[in-house]
Protein backbone atom coordinates (compact mmCIF):
# COMPACT_ATOMS: atom_id res chain seq x y z
CA UNK A 1 0.00 0.00 0.00
CA UNK A 2 1.31 3.50 -1.09
CA UNK A 3 1.72 6.61 1.57
CA UNK A 4 -0.77 8.33 -0.27
CA UNK A 5 -3.16 4.70 -0.40
CA UNK A 6 -2.47 4.30 3.04
CA UNK A 7 -4.01 8.16 4.02
CA UNK A 8 -6.96 6.99 2.07
CA UNK A 9 -7.46 4.28 3.35
CA UNK A 10 -7.33 5.35 7.27
CA UNK A 11 -9.42 9.04 6.90
CA UNK A 12 -8.51 11.75 9.16
CA UNK A 13 -10.09 10.78 12.77
CA UNK A 14 -12.48 13.47 13.83
CA UNK A 15 -10.28 17.00 14.92
CA UNK A 16 -11.28 16.09 18.25
CA UNK A 17 -8.94 12.89 18.28
CA UNK A 18 -5.63 15.24 17.09
CA UNK A 19 -2.91 14.55 19.66
CA UNK A 20 -2.40 17.87 21.71
CA UNK A 21 1.45 18.08 20.33
CA UNK A 22 2.30 16.40 17.13
CA UNK A 23 6.05 18.12 17.46
CA UNK A 24 6.60 15.42 20.42
CA UNK A 25 5.24 12.63 18.09
CA UNK A 26 8.15 10.27 16.56
CA UNK A 27 9.10 11.18 12.92
CA UNK A 28 7.50 9.15 10.09
CA UNK A 29 10.07 7.76 7.93
CA UNK A 30 10.83 9.90 5.00
CA UNK A 31 9.90 8.02 1.60
CA UNK A 32 12.04 9.64 -1.56
CA UNK A 33 9.31 8.04 -4.10
CA UNK A 34 5.94 6.03 -3.25
CA UNK A 35 7.03 2.56 -2.76
CA UNK A 36 4.69 0.43 -0.48
CA UNK A 37 5.56 0.00 3.22
CA UNK A 38 3.79 -2.61 5.07
CA UNK A 39 4.04 -0.93 8.57
CA UNK A 40 0.88 0.29 10.50
CA UNK A 41 0.53 3.98 11.18
CA UNK A 42 -1.74 5.35 13.50
CA UNK A 43 -4.00 7.42 11.27
CA UNK A 44 -4.24 10.19 13.72
CA UNK A 45 -0.48 10.43 14.12
CA UNK A 46 -0.10 11.13 9.90
CA UNK A 47 -3.21 13.89 9.92
CA UNK A 48 -1.10 15.61 13.01
CA UNK A 49 1.75 15.75 10.81
CA UNK A 50 0.13 16.67 8.03
CA UNK A 51 -1.79 19.57 9.66
CA UNK A 52 1.36 20.65 10.79
CA UNK A 53 3.71 20.22 7.89
CA UNK A 54 0.79 22.94 6.58
CA UNK A 55 0.98 25.45 9.62
CA UNK A 56 0.67 29.09 8.79
CA UNK A 57 3.56 30.15 10.74
CA UNK A 58 1.96 33.60 11.90
CA UNK A 59 1.98 34.78 15.74
CA UNK A 60 -1.08 35.79 16.94
CA UNK A 61 -1.79 37.48 20.58
CA UNK A 62 -4.89 37.39 21.93
CA UNK A 63 -5.93 39.86 24.48
CA UNK A 64 -8.47 37.84 27.05
CA UNK A 65 -10.48 34.86 26.99
CA UNK A 66 -13.79 35.77 27.24
CA UNK A 67 -16.41 34.42 24.33
CA UNK A 68 -15.20 36.11 21.49
CA UNK A 69 -11.49 36.09 22.28
CA UNK A 70 -11.61 32.64 23.47
CA UNK A 71 -13.46 31.57 20.35
CA UNK A 72 -11.15 33.47 18.06
CA UNK A 73 -8.26 31.62 19.47
CA UNK A 74 -9.88 28.18 18.82
CA UNK A 75 -10.68 28.70 15.57
CA UNK A 76 -7.48 29.89 14.96
CA UNK A 77 -5.42 27.19 16.68
CA UNK A 78 -7.42 24.56 14.81
CA UNK A 79 -6.65 25.68 11.79
CA UNK A 80 -2.39 25.70 12.53
CA UNK A 81 -1.84 29.23 13.15
CA UNK A 82 0.43 29.53 16.20
CA UNK A 83 -1.77 31.26 18.85
CA UNK A 84 -0.71 32.59 22.11
CA UNK A 85 -4.07 33.55 24.73
CA UNK A 86 -2.96 36.47 27.23
CA UNK A 87 -5.35 36.68 30.22
CA UNK A 88 -5.35 39.42 32.50
CA UNK A 89 -7.00 37.27 35.49
CA UNK A 90 -6.48 34.22 37.59
CA UNK A 91 -8.22 30.79 36.98
CA UNK A 92 -10.25 31.34 40.68
CA UNK A 93 -11.64 28.36 42.54
CA UNK A 94 -15.34 28.42 42.55
CA UNK A 95 -18.64 26.94 44.34
CA UNK A 96 -19.62 29.95 46.88
CA UNK A 97 -20.62 32.98 47.07
CA UNK A 98 -17.35 34.55 48.36
CA UNK A 99 -15.78 32.98 46.31
CA UNK A 100 -17.34 34.84 43.35
CA UNK A 101 -17.47 37.74 45.18
CA UNK A 102 -13.53 37.65 44.35
CA UNK A 103 -13.91 36.62 40.76
CA UNK A 104 -15.95 39.89 39.76
CA UNK A 105 -14.02 43.33 39.60
CA UNK A 106 -15.65 45.38 42.51
CA UNK A 107 -14.60 44.46 46.13
CA UNK A 108 -15.88 43.30 49.51
CA UNK A 109 -19.06 45.34 49.57
CA UNK A 110 -20.19 44.45 45.90
CA UNK A 111 -19.33 42.85 43.02
CA UNK A 112 -19.65 45.50 40.56
CA UNK A 113 -17.39 48.90 39.25
CA UNK A 114 -19.32 52.25 39.54
CA UNK A 115 -19.18 54.82 36.95
CA UNK A 116 -18.83 58.67 38.07
CA UNK A 117 -22.49 58.61 37.90
CA UNK A 118 -22.85 55.41 40.39
CA UNK A 119 -24.43 52.74 38.10
CA UNK A 120 -22.83 50.10 39.01
CA UNK A 121 -21.01 47.62 35.88
CA UNK A 122 -20.75 43.86 36.84
CA UNK A 123 -17.96 42.03 35.13
CA UNK A 124 -14.84 39.59 36.09
CA UNK A 125 -11.40 39.57 35.21
CA UNK A 126 -10.45 35.26 34.98
CA UNK A 127 -9.87 32.47 32.22
CA UNK A 128 -13.43 32.74 30.67
CA UNK A 129 -14.18 36.18 31.40
CA UNK A 130 -17.94 37.06 31.92
CA UNK A 131 -19.05 33.83 29.99
CA UNK A 132 -18.05 32.38 33.29
CA UNK A 133 -20.95 34.05 35.52
CA UNK A 134 -23.54 33.79 33.24
CA UNK A 135 -26.74 31.98 32.88
CA UNK A 136 -26.34 30.12 30.04
CA UNK A 137 -28.61 32.11 27.77
CA UNK A 138 -28.08 31.18 23.86
CA UNK A 139 -30.16 33.64 22.38
CA UNK A 140 -29.22 35.62 18.56
CA UNK A 141 -29.17 39.26 19.25
CA UNK A 142 -28.30 42.14 16.77
CA UNK A 143 -27.92 39.80 13.92
CA UNK A 144 -30.08 42.76 11.77
CA UNK A 145 -27.85 45.50 12.48
CA UNK A 146 -24.64 43.77 11.83
CA UNK A 147 -25.69 42.54 8.59
CA UNK A 148 -26.00 46.08 8.14
CA UNK A 149 -22.34 46.31 8.52
CA UNK A 150 -22.01 43.58 5.87
CA UNK A 151 -21.56 40.85 8.72
CA UNK A 152 -23.28 37.76 7.72
CA UNK A 153 -23.43 35.84 10.54
CA UNK A 154 -26.18 32.87 9.64
CA UNK A 155 -23.82 30.28 9.04
CA UNK A 156 -21.47 30.92 12.45
CA UNK A 157 -24.91 31.49 14.45
CA UNK A 158 -25.71 27.88 13.33
CA UNK A 159 -22.39 26.54 13.91
CA UNK A 160 -22.44 28.06 17.45
CA UNK A 161 -25.77 26.81 18.50
CA UNK A 162 -25.13 23.10 17.28
CA UNK A 163 -21.30 23.05 19.20
CA UNK A 164 -22.97 24.96 22.60
CA UNK A 165 -25.74 22.47 22.22
CA UNK A 166 -28.25 25.49 22.36
CA UNK A 167 -32.05 24.37 23.42
CA UNK A 168 -35.00 25.37 24.78
CA UNK A 169 -35.29 24.92 28.74
CA UNK A 170 -36.84 21.91 28.48
CA UNK A 171 -39.99 21.83 31.14
CA UNK A 172 -39.09 19.49 33.71
CA UNK A 173 -36.36 21.87 34.20
CA UNK A 174 -38.29 24.95 34.71
CA UNK A 175 -38.39 25.95 38.71
CA UNK A 176 -41.27 26.47 40.93
CA UNK A 177 -40.97 30.17 40.26
CA UNK A 178 -40.74 30.01 36.81
CA UNK A 179 -43.89 27.70 36.42
CA UNK A 180 -45.98 30.15 38.44
CA UNK A 181 -44.52 33.54 36.36
CA UNK A 182 -45.56 31.94 33.07
CA UNK A 183 -49.05 30.90 34.20
CA UNK A 184 -49.34 34.18 35.67
CA UNK A 185 -48.35 35.82 32.25
CA UNK A 186 -50.64 33.53 29.96
CA UNK A 187 -53.60 34.94 32.40
CA UNK A 188 -52.02 38.55 31.46
CA UNK A 189 -51.82 38.14 27.78
CA UNK A 190 -48.07 38.10 27.77
CA UNK A 191 -45.95 34.86 26.01
CA UNK A 192 -43.36 33.84 28.30
CA UNK A 193 -41.85 31.02 26.60
CA UNK A 194 -38.46 28.62 27.42
CA UNK A 195 -35.07 30.42 27.65
CA UNK A 196 -32.95 29.19 24.98
CA UNK A 197 -29.52 28.15 27.08
CA UNK A 198 -26.01 26.72 26.13
CA UNK A 199 -26.74 24.16 29.39
CA UNK A 200 -26.24 20.36 29.27
CA UNK A 201 -29.75 19.65 30.95
CA UNK A 202 -28.75 16.09 31.88
CA UNK A 203 -25.96 17.36 33.77
CA UNK A 204 -28.25 20.57 35.41
CA UNK A 205 -28.95 20.32 38.66
CA UNK A 206 -30.96 23.17 38.79
CA UNK A 207 -29.21 24.68 42.03
CA UNK A 208 -29.29 28.48 40.55
CA UNK A 209 -25.91 29.13 41.23
CA UNK A 210 -25.04 29.88 37.36
CA UNK A 211 -23.22 33.17 38.38
CA UNK A 212 -20.64 31.56 40.96
CA UNK A 213 -20.00 29.17 37.93
CA UNK A 214 -20.83 25.75 37.11
CA UNK A 215 -20.26 23.53 39.53
CA UNK A 216 -21.06 20.45 38.06
CA UNK A 217 -20.09 21.35 34.79
CA UNK A 218 -23.22 21.32 32.92
CA UNK A 219 -23.21 25.59 31.43
CA UNK A 220 -20.76 25.99 28.50
CA UNK A 221 -18.36 28.46 29.23
CA UNK A 222 -15.70 30.12 27.18
CA UNK A 223 -12.88 27.96 29.05
CA UNK A 224 -14.52 25.08 26.83
CA UNK A 225 -13.12 27.24 23.61
CA UNK A 226 -9.83 27.68 25.78
CA UNK A 227 -9.29 24.07 26.04
CA UNK A 228 -9.97 23.12 22.80
CA UNK A 229 -7.70 25.78 21.43
CA UNK A 230 -5.05 24.31 24.02
CA UNK A 231 -5.29 21.13 22.25
CA UNK A 232 -4.44 22.26 19.03
CA UNK A 233 -1.75 23.65 20.18
CA UNK A 234 -2.43 27.53 21.67
CA UNK A 235 -1.19 29.00 24.75
CA UNK A 236 -2.76 30.32 27.26
CA UNK A 237 -0.79 32.74 29.94
CA UNK A 238 -2.49 34.31 33.10
CA UNK A 239 -1.99 36.88 35.05
CA UNK A 240 -0.63 38.70 31.91
CA UNK A 241 -2.17 42.18 31.58
CA UNK A 242 -1.69 44.08 28.48
CA UNK A 243 -0.85 48.12 28.95
CA UNK A 244 -1.17 48.68 25.22
CA UNK A 245 -0.54 47.46 21.58
CA UNK A 246 2.88 47.96 19.80
CA UNK A 247 2.87 49.64 16.11
CA UNK A 248 4.31 51.26 13.69
CA UNK A 249 3.89 52.36 10.07
CA UNK A 250 0.05 51.72 10.15
CA UNK A 251 1.34 47.99 11.62
CA UNK A 252 1.14 46.04 14.55
CA UNK A 253 4.07 45.20 16.23
CA UNK A 254 3.23 43.05 19.57
CA UNK A 255 1.99 44.59 22.80
CA UNK A 256 3.86 45.86 26.27
CA UNK A 257 2.39 43.72 29.13
CA UNK A 258 2.58 43.42 32.65
CA UNK A 259 3.52 40.10 34.13
CA UNK A 260 4.39 37.99 36.97
CA UNK A 261 8.10 38.82 36.51
CA UNK A 262 7.46 42.57 35.44
CA UNK A 263 6.60 44.20 31.81
CA UNK A 264 7.50 42.89 28.79
CA UNK A 265 7.28 43.29 24.97
CA UNK A 266 5.99 40.33 23.33
CA UNK A 267 6.17 40.71 19.57
CA UNK A 268 3.04 39.04 17.18
CA UNK A 269 2.12 39.10 13.68
CA UNK A 270 -1.45 40.28 14.71
CA UNK A 271 -3.59 41.04 17.67
CA UNK A 272 -7.05 40.48 18.46
CA UNK A 273 -8.07 42.48 21.57
CA UNK A 274 -10.70 40.66 23.61
CA UNK A 275 -10.49 42.45 26.93
CA UNK A 276 -14.30 43.55 26.60
CA UNK A 277 -16.26 46.83 26.54
CA UNK A 278 -14.48 48.50 29.59
CA UNK A 279 -10.86 46.69 28.95
CA UNK A 280 -10.46 47.08 25.61
CA UNK A 281 -10.96 51.19 24.85
CA UNK A 282 -8.62 51.57 27.56
CA UNK A 283 -5.66 49.88 25.54
CA UNK A 284 -6.79 51.07 22.73
CA UNK A 285 -6.54 55.06 24.31
CA UNK A 286 -3.64 54.05 25.93
CA UNK A 287 -1.69 52.78 22.48
CA UNK A 288 -2.63 56.29 20.98
CA UNK A 289 -5.98 55.12 18.96
CA UNK A 290 -9.19 56.59 19.70
CA UNK A 291 -11.77 54.29 21.46
CA UNK A 292 -14.52 55.06 24.84
CA UNK A 293 -17.34 56.89 23.36
CA UNK A 294 -20.43 55.27 22.80
CA UNK A 295 -20.46 53.13 25.93
CA UNK A 296 -23.76 51.23 26.90
CA UNK A 297 -24.03 49.21 29.70
CA UNK A 298 -26.48 46.16 29.28
CA UNK A 299 -28.86 48.31 32.13
CA UNK A 300 -31.18 45.91 34.06
CA UNK A 301 -33.18 45.97 37.30
CA UNK A 302 -34.57 42.78 39.31
CA UNK A 303 -38.49 43.32 40.68
CA UNK A 304 -38.81 40.55 43.71
CA UNK A 305 -42.43 40.11 45.76
CA UNK A 306 -42.89 37.54 48.26
CA UNK A 307 -45.31 34.61 48.38
CA UNK A 308 -46.58 33.98 51.56
CA UNK A 309 -46.38 30.63 52.71
CA UNK A 310 -44.11 29.27 50.08
CA UNK A 311 -41.21 27.33 50.20
CA UNK A 312 -39.75 27.30 46.64
CA UNK A 313 -36.38 26.32 47.15
CA UNK A 314 -33.89 26.65 44.33
CA UNK A 315 -34.15 26.51 40.36
CA UNK A 316 -32.62 27.78 37.62
CA UNK A 317 -32.54 31.74 36.57
CA UNK A 318 -33.42 33.04 33.61
CA UNK A 319 -35.13 29.86 32.80
CA UNK A 320 -37.90 31.80 30.37
CA UNK A 321 -38.19 34.56 28.33
CA UNK A 322 -40.67 37.64 27.48
CA UNK A 323 -39.72 39.25 24.37
CA UNK A 324 -42.73 40.80 23.06
CA UNK A 325 -41.72 44.51 24.21
CA UNK A 326 -38.04 44.35 23.31
CA UNK A 327 -38.85 46.01 19.93
CA UNK A 328 -41.45 48.35 20.59
CA UNK A 329 -40.33 49.18 24.25
CA UNK A 330 -36.70 48.48 24.74
CA UNK A 331 -36.73 45.80 27.12
CA UNK A 332 -37.33 42.40 27.56
CA UNK A 333 -38.48 40.28 31.13
CA UNK A 334 -37.05 37.04 32.68
CA UNK A 335 -38.04 35.22 35.82
CA UNK A 336 -34.87 36.18 38.02
CA UNK A 337 -33.67 35.43 41.92
CA UNK A 338 -30.89 36.92 43.82
CA UNK A 339 -28.32 35.04 46.21
CA UNK A 340 -28.25 35.65 49.63
CA UNK A 341 -25.07 37.90 49.22
CA UNK A 342 -26.47 39.48 45.76
CA UNK A 343 -29.25 40.78 48.02
CA UNK A 344 -27.46 42.49 51.10
CA UNK A 345 -24.76 44.07 48.84
CA UNK A 346 -27.72 45.61 46.78
CA UNK A 347 -27.76 49.69 46.95
CA UNK A 348 -31.61 49.70 48.98
CA UNK A 349 -32.96 49.81 52.32
CA UNK A 350 -31.65 48.01 55.12
CA UNK A 351 -35.36 46.54 55.33
CA UNK A 352 -35.43 45.13 51.86
CA UNK A 353 -32.02 43.53 52.23
CA UNK A 354 -33.87 41.36 54.90
CA UNK A 355 -35.60 39.75 52.51
CA UNK A 356 -32.52 37.50 52.18
CA UNK A 357 -33.70 35.90 55.10
CA UNK A 358 -36.77 34.68 53.23
CA UNK A 359 -35.86 33.31 50.46
CA UNK A 360 -38.01 30.40 50.20
CA UNK A 361 -40.53 32.81 49.47
CA UNK A 362 -38.81 35.19 47.26
CA UNK A 363 -39.90 35.42 43.55
CA UNK A 364 -38.99 37.98 41.01
CA UNK A 365 -38.12 38.90 37.67
CA UNK A 366 -35.14 40.63 35.41
CA UNK A 367 -35.65 43.84 33.41
CA UNK A 368 -33.09 44.24 30.68
CA UNK A 369 -33.60 47.44 28.48
CA UNK A 370 -31.75 48.25 25.42
CA UNK A 371 -30.38 51.40 27.09
CA UNK A 372 -28.41 54.54 25.49
CA UNK A 373 -24.89 54.31 24.13
CA UNK A 374 -23.95 57.74 25.68
CA UNK A 375 -21.32 56.45 28.37
CA UNK A 376 -17.46 57.41 27.99
CA UNK A 377 -14.84 54.97 28.88
CA UNK A 378 -11.65 57.05 29.50
CA UNK A 379 -7.83 56.15 29.44
CA UNK A 380 -7.56 55.58 32.90
CA UNK A 381 -10.17 52.89 33.49
CA UNK A 382 -12.82 55.40 35.15
CA UNK A 383 -15.53 55.67 33.21
CA UNK A 384 -19.41 57.65 33.12
CA UNK A 385 -22.61 55.94 32.41
CA UNK A 386 -25.62 58.23 32.59
CA UNK A 387 -29.00 57.25 32.92
CA UNK A 388 -30.86 59.51 30.75
CA UNK A 389 -34.85 59.88 30.53
CA UNK A 390 -35.25 57.48 27.66
CA UNK A 391 -33.47 54.62 29.52
CA UNK A 392 -35.55 55.37 32.77
CA UNK A 393 -38.79 55.15 31.00
CA UNK A 394 -37.93 51.89 29.68
CA UNK A 395 -37.08 50.57 33.32
CA UNK A 396 -40.11 51.94 34.80
CA UNK A 397 -42.27 50.04 32.12
CA UNK A 398 -40.04 47.18 32.51
CA UNK A 399 -40.44 47.30 36.25
CA UNK A 400 -44.71 47.96 36.11
CA UNK A 401 -45.11 44.53 33.70
CA UNK A 402 -43.26 42.85 36.53
CA UNK A 403 -45.20 43.99 38.97
CA UNK A 404 -48.19 42.81 37.59
CA UNK A 405 -46.63 39.55 36.90
CA UNK A 406 -45.55 38.99 40.26
CA UNK A 407 -48.79 40.08 41.84
CA UNK A 408 -50.59 37.45 39.55
CA UNK A 409 -48.68 34.87 40.28
CA UNK A 410 -49.44 35.58 44.28
CA UNK A 411 -46.78 37.85 45.32
CA UNK A 412 -48.25 40.76 48.29
CA UNK A 413 -48.23 43.79 46.48
CA UNK A 414 -46.64 45.79 49.48
CA UNK A 415 -43.73 43.36 49.61
CA UNK A 416 -42.90 44.37 45.86
CA UNK A 417 -39.78 46.17 45.09
CA UNK A 418 -36.72 46.94 42.85
CA UNK A 419 -32.87 46.97 43.10
CA UNK A 420 -30.82 49.50 41.89
CA UNK A 421 -30.08 49.72 38.08
CA UNK A 422 -26.95 47.67 37.22
CA UNK A 423 -25.16 46.84 33.78
CA UNK A 424 -23.73 43.14 33.09
CA UNK A 425 -22.19 42.67 29.16
CA UNK A 426 -20.69 46.57 28.74
CA UNK A 427 -19.84 47.11 25.04
CA UNK A 428 -19.85 50.30 22.15
CA UNK A 429 -16.54 51.43 23.03
CA UNK A 430 -14.85 50.48 19.94
CA UNK A 431 -18.01 50.20 17.57
CA UNK A 432 -18.23 48.77 13.85
CA UNK A 433 -18.26 51.21 11.49
CA UNK A 434 -16.42 53.92 14.15
CA UNK A 435 -13.57 52.43 15.44
CA UNK A 436 -13.07 49.01 13.51
CA UNK A 437 -14.65 47.90 10.14
CA UNK A 438 -16.91 45.26 8.96
CA UNK A 439 -13.44 42.99 9.45
CA UNK A 440 -13.46 43.77 12.84
CA UNK A 441 -9.50 45.46 12.15
CA UNK A 442 -8.96 48.58 13.17
CA UNK A 443 -7.09 51.53 11.83
CA UNK A 444 -3.44 49.34 12.52
CA UNK A 445 -3.41 46.69 9.69
CA UNK A 446 -2.97 43.24 11.59
CA UNK A 447 -5.02 44.71 14.84
CA UNK A 448 -8.54 43.45 15.51
CA UNK A 449 -11.40 43.59 17.98
CA UNK A 450 -13.92 41.28 18.92
CA UNK A 451 -15.59 41.66 21.84
CA UNK A 452 -18.55 43.58 23.08
CA UNK A 453 -16.72 47.02 22.30
CA UNK A 454 -17.51 46.35 18.49
CA UNK A 455 -20.97 45.98 19.17
CA UNK A 456 -23.10 48.95 17.24
CA UNK A 457 -25.38 49.38 20.12
CA UNK A 458 -26.83 48.03 23.21
CA UNK A 459 -28.16 44.62 21.87
CA UNK A 460 -31.15 44.65 24.76
CA UNK A 461 -30.45 40.56 25.12
CA UNK A 462 -27.75 38.43 26.28
CA UNK A 463 -24.88 38.88 24.04
CA UNK A 464 -22.65 35.75 24.39
CA UNK A 465 -24.00 33.72 21.27
CA UNK A 466 -23.68 36.65 19.30
CA UNK A 467 -20.11 37.38 20.58
CA UNK A 468 -19.06 33.60 19.94
CA UNK A 469 -20.74 33.69 16.08
CA UNK A 470 -18.55 37.09 15.88
CA UNK A 471 -15.71 34.96 17.38
CA UNK A 472 -15.79 32.18 14.58
CA UNK A 473 -16.13 34.91 11.83
CA UNK A 474 -13.30 36.88 12.65
CA UNK A 475 -11.35 33.38 13.43
CA UNK A 476 -12.30 32.55 9.64
CA UNK A 477 -11.34 36.08 7.91
CA UNK A 478 -8.28 35.96 9.70
CA UNK A 479 -7.17 32.49 8.19
CA UNK A 480 -8.34 33.43 5.20
CA UNK A 481 -11.31 31.16 4.58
Amino acid sequence: MTGFALFAAFPPPSIWEMPVDPSTMPPIPFMPTLQPFPVIVDHSYIFALTLNLLMVMSRVLVVGSGAGGATVGMELAKRGVDVTILEAGGYPKIGTEMRALGMYTGGMFGPGEFSRDGVEILRTVMVGGSSFVTLGNGVRSLQGELLGFGIDLEDEFVEAESELGITPCPVENLGPRTRLLMGASEELGFEMKPMPKFIDFTRCKGCGKCVLGCVSGAKWTSRNSVGEAFRYGAKLLMNHKVLNVLHGDGEVRGVRVSTPDGVKELEADRVVLSAGGLGTPVILQRSGLEAGSNLYGDLFVDTFGLVKGADFGSELGMAALVDEFHESDGFIMSPMVEGPLDLLTNRMPLGRKMTALRGGQLIGLMTKIKDEATGVVDADGGFTKPVGTVDREKVDKGYEKSRLLLEAAGAEPGSIFRTHIRGAHPGGTAGIGRVVDGGLETGVSGLYVCDCSVLPEAPGKPPVLTLVALGKYLGKQMAGL
